[in-house]
């Protein structure tokens, strides 16, 4: 669940950072170094492959912004496993369930949805590198970005279910930490180490009360989940209770996902509506 990063070198959802500071840019809130800081977080460079516009200028991130120069809506996905979070059947979608985000751009009235999918991928130096490309693709036919933007769950029944969510997550960790074998510090350190990765930089001025709970409350949950996972938490003391077990981290896991995609869309969704 943690896509193979070296979590104390980067900083996750880059589509959720891209999408907000983009939504900035492009409304005159921040300029292409705020952009630049913000995306340097998730990754040390980025590289845009595509062939929808001349890119190469050295700097990925402003390559991402001259692709995202024409956007009229922009919105977050971050689909996983049997939640695909609105998106449908297609190649491009493929691509996003692998990812585990996908930044989605309407931009045209004739062409297709225009889809911003990372990989980030982590060199073995001292400190790591993080790299982060970004694959470029269009969907056959345009979506529905105000549809899916505001798909699934309210913010408010979102915030009452992470509520929940955070006490059944503390019950994990609690158990984790009632292992003999393990050191709380180190338990600690873990933790902390997966709840930065997990929540999203965006722009101060931008966030509301209510958008920032839901993005640190998913980073909490969403870290407690992949820690269980990373150390072979086994819910429960029979198999059936395991498998039940597993069901309620993919269940935890993708409350989060939709509450974070459901905070950075209602940001950005603000500052391109003024």
């Amino acid at each position: 669940m943690n896509r193979g990063r070296t979590l104390s070198h980067t900083v996750a959802w880059p589509t959720c950072a891209l999408g907000a500071w983009a939504a900035a840019w492009l409304t005159g809130r921040c300029s292409p170094d705020d952009v630049i800081s913000a995306l340097a977080e998730c990754a040390d460079r980025h590289e845009v492959l595509s062939d929808e516009a001349a890119t190469g200028s050295g700097n990925g991130v402003l390559d991402l912004l001259s692709l995202l120069r024409p956007a009229r809506r922009i919105v977050v996905r971050l689909p996983s496993t049997g939640d695909p979070q609105g998106l449908p059947p297609h190649a491009v979608t493929s691509k996003a369930l692998l990812a585990g985000e996908v930044l989605l751009v309407d931009d045209s009235d004739t062409a297709g949805t225009l889809a911003l999918v990372p990989e980030l991928d982590t060199f073995d130096t001292d400190p790591p590198y993080v790299l982060c490309r970004w694959s470029v693709f269009r969907y056959d036919d345009r979506l529905d970005l105000g549809h899916l933007a505001s798909a699934g769950p309210s913010a408010g029944d979102l915030e009452y279910e992470l509520r929940q969510a955070v006490a059944e997550a503390a019950t994990i960790i609690g158990g984790l930490g009632s292992r003999r074998s393990v050191d709380l510090a180190d338990l600690r350190k873990d933790l902390a180490t997966r709840t930065a990765q997990h929540r999203v930089d965006m722009p101060a001025h931008a966030l509301d009360a209510r958008s920032t709970r839901l993005i640190d409350s998913s980073a909490q949950v969403e870290a407690i989940v992949d820690l269980a996972a990373a150390r072979g938490v086994e819910v429960g003391d029979t198999a059936g209770q395991w498998d039940s077990g597993d069901t309620a981290l993919r269940r935890l896991q993708s409350l989060t996902r939709a509450a974070r995609a459901a905070a950075v869309n209602h940001t950005i969704g603000e500052l391109l509506r003024d």
